[in-house]
């Protein structure tokens, strides 16, 4: 029962009756004194709110209503369960109205049986409230007339009108309950689905953990949401919001005081104000810990501290904060998964590149080399980092075809015959043979295949013609050529730059795509540095990944400068 009454009526025994205008309206501001209210106006009757164990008049409709409650009748109130209409003399009906949902008070009032008519105990309690005879007697002719068997069907109709209020009410309750959980459900969705789209390989789990937090923390309404999470660099990091009861040294010191705790399920702890542990960490009411990542993998922790309003937490919010911690665990997992195929791609391409320069030492360094003026021509051209990182995987394979190619073929210094040039010229389709089987290098193809093809249509292995030849190969064919062109071989010195030069701007549109070499010239002061400060031990981009790994990118990232 709601006991937040407004307006307690005095008895007239001892005070004068509260006869001010504004009490009703005031007392209309309650949810019980307002079913009093309308009580009142569906019968049209003054009527007064009495608690059913003292028999105490709390509120009255009228201000000028006497708070009259007969003996007898208030001792019996407490065990009213309907609707009783009791005629107390010839003159006097008595009536009493059980409230429903409010157990605790009643519904009172009476009427007299016909005008003009004095009960000998009202009329001694309007003297004593009124003072003189005259305003008694004044006051008694006020009181409502009514025969007894239609004031009683009076009362039912309003009683069971009452009671559908009642009703009313109580959906509404339940309606505005259920309205609060689909917004609370809706904001939750919205919450996974935001943390879901941003599932990406590129993205930093510590960004990730950052979008959890500003997420989490107006929705469980906590004072205090804390995220704890291991970096790539396998410190960790505590990001919060709002107020914690500690700080990351401190939340090693609570994580230690559970270290027996099954972390299969979350730990929900509430009522900590006075225990051992809340003395520990003032201001620690109520906690849930949830682990990110399981025990073989787990990397951090999700705390939530002390809910608003004097709330506990339950499973609402522990569910919630465990299906966060389950993505960004898997978040964390597939990274490190991604990384662990990333390395073994790698340690493929650096033996297909050793394997490579094992067979012809005189051009060790070359693919490398192509790979690096490639990439820079890619950044003249304006490709995004993702491109440019494709571009330096096929610049770096480009050539991995002539492992099938005679070694005398190779190593030959003279002009080679119709024979062996034809020979030579399958090396493109050998690399593309044996790296096509491999789905995570199907985008460096185009280089590997087309990278001898000519603008005008006369190169090989497909005789491909201008914009038909893929971007990639022919960006690595003018890098190919430049650093074929500029390279001493054992039966010949590297050619002049301007001599290159020259043979670039002829061979433009011809040989080689307009732009790219465009691309050369506005770049040529790049290729000149990068060939004379390239060595084959220093410049191996391959043997140390972490001088490449400026955040999770992808694998090939492990492959940039």
């Amino acid at each position: 029962m709601m006991a937040t009454w407004l307006l307690e009526t005095p008895s007239p025994e001892n005070s004068d009756l509260d006869k001010s205008e504004d009490a009703p309206e005031r007392a209309v501001e309650t949810p019980i004194l307002s079913i009093l209210k309308d009580f009142s106006d569906g019968t049209g009757l003054p009527c007064m709110l009495v608690d059913r164990e003292f028999g105490r008049v709390l509120a009255q409709s009228h201000a000028e209503l006497l708070p009259y409650v007969p003996p007898r009748q208030a001792s019996q109130l407490v065990d009213v369960t309907a609707i009783e209409v009791d005629i107390l003399s010839d003159e006097l009906t008595y009536f009493v109205v059980p409230v429903p949902a409010h157990e605790g008070v009643v519904i009172t009032g009476y009427v007299f049986s016909s005008q003009n008519v004095q009960p000998p105990e009202l009329h001694l309690a309007a003297l004593q409230a009124h003072g003189t005879k005259q305003d008694a007697e004044q006051w008694l002719k006020c009181v409502p007339v009514c025969e007894s068997r239609v004031l009683r069907r009076l009362l039912e109709c309003a009683y069971r009108e009452m009671k559908l209020r009642g009703r009313e009410s109580e959906l509404q309750l339940e309606l505005d309950a259920l309205s609060q959980q689909i917004d609370y459900t809706y904001e939750e969705i919205s919450l996974l689905h935001r943390l879901t789209q941003n599932l990406h390989l590129s993205r930093p789990s510590e960004e990730l953990a950052e979008l959890s937090v500003r997420g989490l923390y107006p929705l469980i309404e906590s004072s205090g949401v804390g995220i704890c999470i291991e970096n790539s660099d396998h410190s960790m990091r505590f990001l919060s919001q709002g107020r914690l009861p500690f700080d990351q040294m401190g939340f090693a010191r609570l994580l230690a005081r559970f270290d027996q705790h099954n972390w299969s399920k979350p730990l929900v702890k509430n009522k900590l104000q006075h225990t051992l542990l809340g003395e520990d960490f003032p201001g620690l009411k109520n906690i849930v810990i949830v682990p990110i990542g399981d025990p073989q993998h787990r990397r951090g922790w999700i705390v939530a501290t002390n809910l608003r309003g004097g709330r506990e937490f339950g499973t609402v919010e522990a569910n919630l904060i465990s299906s966060i911690a389950t993505i960004l665990g898997t978040h964390i997992r597939n990274i490190e998964l991604y990384d662990e195929h990333d390395e073994l791609l790698v340690g493929f391409v650096r033996s297909l590149v050793s394997t490579l320069d094992a067979k012809d030492p005189y051009t060790r360094g070359h693919s490398e080399r192509v790979a690096l003026l490639a990439r820079c021509l890619g950044q003249q051209i304006g490709l995004e980092t993702s491109d440019l990182e494709d571009i330096y995987m096929s610049g770096l394979l480009h050539d991995i075809g002539k492992v099938g190619v005679d070694d005398r073929i190779l190593a030959k210094p003279g002009q080679l015959t119709e024979d062996e040039f034809r020979q030579i010229q399958q090396h493109p389709m050998i690399g593309y043979q044996i790296l096509c089987q491999l789905r995570n290098l199907a985008q460096i193809l185009p280089g590997v295949r087309h990278h001898h093809e000519a603008f005008n249509g006369k190169g090989y292995p497909d005789k491909l013609k201008g914009e038909g030849i893929p971007l990639m190969a022919r960006i690595i064919a003018v890098a190919d050529s430049y650093d074929a062109m500029v390279s001493d071989r054992p039966y010949r010195k590297g050619m002049p730059l301007e001599r290159l030069e020259e043979i670039f701007r002829r061979g433009a549109g011809e040989q080689w795509d307009p732009r790219v070499i465009e691309a050369y010239f506005q770049t040529r002061d790049d290729f000149r540095h990068l060939c004379a400060t390239y060595s084959p031990s220093a410049g191996n981009l391959l043997r140390d990944k972490s001088s490449s790994r400026a955040g999770i990118n992808s694998g090939r990232a492990l492959l940039k400068q």
